[in-house]
């Protein structure tokens, strides 16, 4: 299973190349970005991420379907895919609501244009002329110019039955949120099977997984910190399948347990993080990617650099 870190929306851009060049040497496996609202965008932070490392692997995710066309979307990714091969991952998402109403990129059929998007983007990326009359994508006879030799995983950012299960036959995998628990890991891993996902290189059943972090010598104080951002997470009422597998409350202001929280986040001492990395890598997880849960979230990432990630076997 590997390990990554996630270089937080809301910090300044220009720390991103030492920050990237640190994940890198202290061992993570990959290093992503959230492109929220309205924060920086998610294809210059990767570039940027790709050129100043040489081995660390980058994630893009979420990239809202809707904002974006395909065409243009799969001439960047390319891009980045020949500039480093093997070296880059895309998530395609729905965005949060309240964003997409924001910035007037809001649709009736948000799984349909995830579908629709994911679909052309692969078979852009694959070097084929693509013609398209959807819903939403509409392409004629478009074929990239530059289309990779080696192509980056697609996955989808989605939760519902329904969406995991589209990504199993569009995608690579599928990008859960901070909520995710072993039992939500194995669900969609099933789920995505019943939707075609089968071996690596076609769309598949892999599954990527955010995970607050909140490392400390003190498990009740570690475990306090995720709580309060645990709380906005539900409150976005949005992952309800999720939160319901992980047994937490719809209700974002009921009290939750340590344990329960301890099933869906890096929090607590480093043998505790040790375990529910292990938890998730049992489920079947196929990556881990740490993001801010404590109130130094970047001590955090330091300490299970130094604690936790010489004990994972990778």
């Amino acid at each position: 299973m590997r390990c990554g870190v996630r270089f937080e929306p809301d910090w300044a851009p220009e720390d991103l190349p030492a920050f990237a060049r640190w994940a890198e040497r202290v061992g993570y496996d990959e290093l992503w970005f959230s492109e929220d609202l309205p924060w920086a965008g998610g294809i210059a932070m990767a570039a940027t991420a790709l050129a100043c490392t040489q081995t660390l692997h980058v994630g893009i995710g979420l990239l809202p379907a809707s904002t974006r066309n395909p065409a243009t979307m799969a001439m960047e990714v390319a891009a980045l895919a020949r500039l480093a091969p093997g070296r880059l991952s895309v998530a395609l998402g729905q965005g949060i609501p309240s964003w997409m109403q924001q910035i007037g990129a809001a649709v009736p059929r948000p799984l349909a244009v995830l579908q629709e998007t994911a679909t052309a983007l692969r078979d852009l990326l694959q070097g084929g002329e693509v013609t398209v009359g959807g819903e939403h994508v509409h392409l004629d006879a478009v074929r990239l110019g530059f289309p990779p030799a080696v192509l980056p995983r697609i996955l989808l950012g989605t939760t519902g039955p329904r969406g995991v299960q589209v990504s199993g036959g569009h995608a690579d995998g599928v990008l859960l949120p901070e909520i995710t628990s072993p039992a939500a890991v194995q669900w969609a891993r099933r789920r995505m099977a019943e939707g075609g996902g089968h071996t690596a290189g076609e769309p598949g059943t892999g599954v990527t997984l955010l995970a607050m972090v909140s490392l400390g010598d003190d498990t009740a104080s570690a475990v306090d910190q995720v709580r309060t951002r645990m709380r906005r997470i539900v409150g976005f009422g949005v992952f309800d399948h999720l939160t319901r597998l992980a047994d937490l409350p719809l209700d974002a202001q009921a009290p939750v347990s340590d344990e329960l929280l301890q099933r869906v986040a890096v929090a607590g001492t480093p043998a505790e993080a040790l375990r529910a990395m292990r938890a998730w890598e049992a489920a079947g997880a196929d990556a881990v990617v740490l993001v801010a849960g404590a109130d130094d979230p970047r001590g955090s990432y330091r300490r299970f650099a130094e604690d936790v990630l010489p004990h994972l076997a990778r």
